[in-house]
């Protein structure tokens, strides 16, 4: 008579499995507590001081900046060829009669039928005039228009290599990871270093942080071309080349002009930033409006720049559309052409060169009193909130890892959670950063940081998600939510402190509360396009089995959108990290503050310090979300 095995054991095995990476995790927080918890902090004695070199490298660059031969050769003329394209488009912009400049930004979209783009345009412009903001809009415009021009005629051709050639794409492609995974700020000491301050280094800065999307969609256009269009233009004996031209490029046109719009909208990102290194334009009312607490005034400046990249997009959308198509009858813009020329002179004749004085931006002062008045009246919870967060959570959060914990159990947890997520890899990866942060000093400002940009990133994810998940099964939620969220991802970051410091003061609440208002977009964004992607057949069988909504959602819908769900989380991470110098600006202090000290001083070694210890941050946690989506992929999923 056989005995059956018992049946028990296969669970206790995988339960004791499955237990192994917990214990492991607790001996080792133990015992390395034990060990060094005598230590404190991480020892100064290893800190590679990187400072004063770099110090030592940017005195030298001031000093040789005329002579030697890097920059006479490279960087001055590069420099001069920029600076002389931005004050061209921006002298001839300023020449122009302001009202055959807005007839242009009218008629441009419109000589291929697009009156509606015109149109907004057109009003777009306007209202920069109306505000009294009129040449600052200008200079932000002409200093756009150059940065998005050569990000375009470098990203597109560098994006058609990248789909014709496997091996282009897959060695641009970690490339193109680095210069979106880091925050945009970090460019500008190097840059402020090689070219001085001024509108080059910040049209350089905007090329570089705007580069990407323009070139990923262009390979993404190119590749999802119809293979049988291509090989039908084979056959009739195209070239590669006329094939590129005239079959895959046209065909490719709507991918490609998504990601000028990206380019332009993450250019918007850098125009407030790049006051900080003397650029002129719409930046500086922004930065005053902050200094001063002019909520209304600092909105108008906002819009403004949004305004000016509508401009660009319509322009430049229908600058990539064919005549042809449009039909327009040529004798008709010739007329136009002559009309515009005889306007000019007329104006410039006359003196009707700038906008008339209408209205200035005081006209937002409402807005000023309302936060005013939120203020007086809301401390009730304003005041509670911001005592809660920084006296229950921020500070003791902060002390604890950086006066209880000892350094080596923060390097061990960063390594146990690179290991569960993706393996030894990303765990030697992650501790290879964690060190590197340690042994340039920026031990403690950068764990001030992490806490900051933890909190901030929970809270934005409390919101987003539960929001996404909403719009993501309701389209008229959604619908309801669009203006509103474009309206919060068009906006330059900055506005949203102004009332934010206003209403909680100085400190780091401010600029979390503004972070979060930045970030949260993506999140709602991509969760709802999660929920709303999982198979109706699936959720079907749910129901047909007699799970309820509530079981529906949290056994079928959330686990299979869970993958996109975590790529919302990562770009809701990087956004927060964005908005590191933002709230470095109103007294957050940590590595943000050190930014702008660094910019503004311009202390190269502790700017290169900085910076690198941001750009390792951000690196990490990115590596970690990512790697924490594909584990939630479903077998066999994409």
């Amino acid at each position: 008579m056989s005995v059956a095995a018992p049946t028990a054991r296969p669970f206790e095995t995988t339960t004791v499995q499955r237990a192994i990476p917990w214990l492991v995790l607790a001996v080792g927080i133990i015992g390395l507590q034990i060990a060094f918890g005598w230590v404190d902090g991480f020892p100064a004695a290893w800190d590679l001081t990187f400072e004063t070199p770099i110090d030592d490298a940017g005195a030298w660059m001031r000093a040789n900046r005329r002579s030697h031969w890097l920059f006479t050769g490279l960087f001055s003329p590069l420099s001069g060829i920029i600076d002389g394209a931005i004050d061209a488009v921006g002298g001839f912009l300023a020449w122009l009669p302001w009202y055959v400049l807005i007839a242009l930004v009218f008629l441009i979209p419109a000589r291929v039928r697009q009156f509606r783009a015109g149109a907004v345009a057109a009003f777009a412009l306007v209202y920069c005039g109306l505000i009294g903001l009129w040449e600052e809009s200008l200079e932000t415009l002409a200093l756009m228009s150059v940065a998005v021009f050569i990000a375009v005629l470098v990203g597109v051709p560098l994006g058609v290599w990248g789909a014709m050639n496997h091996r282009v794409e897959a060695m641009i492609r970690p490339v193109l990871d680095a210069m979106q995974t880091i925050p945009a700020f970090v460019y500008f000491l190097p840059l402020f270093m090689l070219f001085g301050i001024g509108n080059v280094p910040a049209a350089v800065a905007t090329i570089i942080y705007a580069l990407p999307p323009v070139v990923r969609l262009t390979t993404l256009g190119v590749k999802r071309v119809s293979p049988q269009a291509v090989e039908a233009s084979r056959m009739f004996g195209s070239t590669t080349r006329q094939t590129l031209l005239k079959v895959q490029l046209p065909m490719a046109r709507p991918t490609i002009l998504t990601g000028l719009s990206q380019t332009i909208m993450m250019a918007l990102g850098i125009v407030v930033l790049a006051t900080l290194v003397g650029a002129s334009g719409l930046g500086s009312p922004v930065l005053q409006s902050l200094n001063q607490r002019r909520t209304g005034r600092g909105i108008a400046a906002g819009l403004a720049i949004v305004a000016v990249a509508m401009v660009l997009d319509r322009i430049w959308r229908s600058l990539a559309q064919s005549e042809r198509t449009a039909r327009i009858d040529r004798r008709v813009l010739g007329w136009t052409a002559i009309g515009l020329a005889g306007a000019t002179a007329i104006g410039v004749a006359l003196g009707w060169v700038d906008f008339p004085s209408v209205w200035t931006p005081s006209l937002f002062d409402p807005m000023d009193q309302a936060v005013t008045w939120a203020r007086d009246n809301l401390s009730f919870l304003t005041r509670p909130f911001s005592d809660f967060v920084v006296a229950s959570i921020y500070i003791p959060a902060r002390d604890f890892l950086t006066d209880t914990a000892a350094w080596p159990v923060l390097v061990f947890v960063v390594a146990w959670v690179g290991w569960m997520l993706k393996g030894w890899r990303l765990a030697v990866f992650a501790v290879a950063g964690v060190l590197t942060i340690g042994l340039i000093g920026m031990w403690e400002l950068s764990i001030d940081t992490l806490v900051q940009v933890i909190i901030a990133s929970v809270l934005a994810v409390a919101v987003a998600v539960p929001l996404g998940v909403w719009a993501g099964r309701r389209p008229r939620v959604e619908a309801f939510f669009g203006p509103i969220l474009d309206a919060l991802q068009t906006v330059p970051s900055l506005v949203y402190i102004i009332p934010a410091v206003i209403l909680f003061t100085v400190g780091i609440v401010p600029g979390i509360i503004a972070t979060v208002l930045y970030a949260i977009v993506p999140g709602i964004r991509i969760t709802a396009l999660g929920v709303r992607q999982v198979p109706t057949e699936t959720v079907e069988a749910s129901r047909t089995f007699g799970a309820t909504p509530r079981q529906t959602m949290f056994g079928v819908r959330l686990p299979l959108a869970a993958p996109t769900i975590m790529a919302g989380i990562n770009q809701v991470i990087m956004m927060v990290l964005a908005m590191v110098i933002i709230t470095g600006l109103v007294g957050a202090g940590a590595l943000g503050f050190e930014t702008v000290r660094s910019l503004q001083r311009s202390l190269f070694g502790l700017g290169f310090e900085v910076g690198l210890a941001l750009v390792v941050i951000a690196m990490i946690l990115d590596r970690f979300t990512e790697a924490a989506a594909e584990r939630l992929q479903p077998p066999g999923g994409h």
